[in-house]
């Protein structure tokens, strides 16, 4: 009876310093993007998004109002990276003369 104790004993301590090492060996949570920011240009029908701080991927959502249905949609520009340390960070564009509508507002999808 003694030994089946010690052994579980045994087992429970072992299974313990497996989960701290599982926990201390895991990734780190990434930071996303902050400090975005959006705009369009109704004059040349295009919208814009950044991000400022963070870093991860980031692009403009614009809505787009079309003469055909759906009359109004959601489009979107391509996908950017933010990297630290980086002063000039890349605009993520999308122009609503390529999908035959007029952009009506934006903001930054993440």
């Amino acid at each position: 009876m003694k030994r089946i104790a010690k052994l579980t004993a045994q087992a429970a301590v072992a299974s313990m310093g497996l989960t701290t090492c599982l926990v201390i060996g895991a990734a780190p949570a990434q930071a996303a993007v902050y400090d975005c920011r959006a705009s369009f240009n109704s004059s040349d029908n295009l919208a814009e998004a950044t991000c400022d701080g963070g870093f991860g991927r980031y692009r403009v959502k614009a809505n787009c109002a079309s003469p055909s249905y759906p009359y109004s949609i959601t489009i979107y520009g391509p996908w950017k990276s933010r990297t630290s340390g980086v002063s000039n960070q890349p605009y993520s564009l999308v122009d609503g003369d390529a999908y035959n509508c007029h952009i009506t507002s934006a903001s930054t999808d993440v």
